[in-house]
């Protein structure tokens, strides 16, 4: 604000200047006129730097905001600034089968089983629908701001949603609030782990199975991963390693293994157990903003700003290959099912599929400024 004060007095100052110069001697007119114009050309760029100082560099602006994969069909859900689509891989044919009168969707997660679908929408909301018929099954109210995102347990049962600062759970049978955690900073991003319910490991004071919730923070001065114990809201660990903040995290489906991506260009695996690293990763050029596994745990890809995915083995930390072709920064990536292929989404405005094997590009997926996709 003082800031922006301090250009607007140096554009009234600097055209003073030059009205000033009516008045004077035609050589003082001339030097004050001269420097009038320098004032405004001057504050005119230091505003030009403001503006675009205050503009997120690298930020989503494809529309496209998640896809993910029918758990049992060559299907994939598609959340947009204009809600959420269905592509047919096999046909080509790109639906809307959802409620168009919502807002647009954040993100998709798919319950274990497949039966159902959730999103995470920008009014702050999360719907719920019948993948097999379509129908809307229930809304539940997060008030977690519009950067909404969902994720269901493994077993089913419970839904997470998180947004600025806390993490709640949901019954899914009763559509109730179970739990929220304690607020921390805002999350980047969130995953869940174990076999039953969902965040930290088994809680040996009473048996009770819990999952571990991983959450990368995009605080300033945070460069390292929370471990926390959802029933006490307390951390388990502090995962340290990055030397920028920490833009996304992801487990291995066994739950053994943490992945981790960050502004400072690097992919590092963790022991889920100790706490420690296990591997440090570099390929990419530029921040790794998102992490998925296959469904078998042997593959990884990440997807960065540099424009390019980079595929991995799980296992080794070998860097199998780099997919090119997205033209701006590639804001997320997802293994189909049967691991064979890769849907990436990107600034670019696109959607890509490629072969995990050979790396080749298999269909492109145009999304223009309408709700309606085009396929190259």
């Amino acid at each position: 604000m003082e800031t922006g004060l301090i250009i607007v007095i140096g554009f009234v100052v600097g055209i003073a200047a030059a009205v000033v110069t009516s008045i004077l001697s035609k050589r003082m007119r001339k030097v004050l006129f001269i420097i009038g114009i320098a004032i405004c050309v001057a504050f005119g760029l230091a505003w030009i730097v403001l503006i675009v100082s205050i503009i997120p560099r690298d930020a989503n602006t494809s529309g496209i905001n998640d896809v993910q994969y029918f758990p049992d069909s060559p299907r994939l859900a598609i959340a947009s600034s204009t809600g959420i689509s269905t592509y047919d891989v096999n046909s080509d044919k790109v639906h809307t089968t959802l409620t168009t009168d919502m807002a647009g969707a954040h993100n998709v997660s798919f319950s274990p089983d497949g039966q159902i679908l959730a999103a995470g929408c920008e009014d702050e909301l999360i719907r719920l629908w019948d993948v097999k018929t379509g129908e809307h099954r229930t809304t539940l109210i997060a008030e977690h701001g519009r950067d909404l995102h969902v994720l269901f347990s493994r077993d089913g049962d419970t839904l997470a949603s998180w947004g600025s600062s806390e993490v709640n759970l949901w019954d899914v049978t009763t559509s109730t609030h179970k739990k929220k955690s304690r607020e921390y900073e805002d999350y980047a991003n969130v995953s869940i782990n174990g076999d039953d319910v969902v965040l930290a490991s088994i809680n040996e004071s009473d048996n009770t199975s819990l999952l571990d919730l991983i959450t990368g923070s995009i605080n300033k001065k945070t460069d390292y991963i929370r471990l926390l114990d959802f029933t006490t809201g307390e951390e388990n660990k502090k995962l340290r390693g990055h030397t920028k903040n920490v833009e996304s995290v992801a487990f291995s489906p066994d739950g053994k293994t943490l992945a981790s991506g960050s502004k400072d260009k690097t992919l590092r695996l963790w022991d889920v157990t100790t706490g420690k690293p296990k591997k440090t990763l570099k390929g990419h050029q530029k921040s790794i903003d998102s992490i998925a596994f296959s469904a078998d745990g042997r593959m990884l890809a990440t997807a960065s700003r540099d424009n390019t995915i980079c595929l991995w083995d799980a296992i080794t930390g070998t860097h199998k290959k780099t997919l090119k072709g997205h033209t701006a920064a590639v804001n997320g990536a997802a293994f189909s099912p049967d691991g064979q292929t890769i849907v990436t989404w990107s600034n670019d405005r696109t959607i890509r599929l490629w072969d995990v094997d050979t790396g080749e590009l298999k269909k492109t997926l145009q999304f223009p400024k309408s709700s309606k996709f085009e396929k190259d």
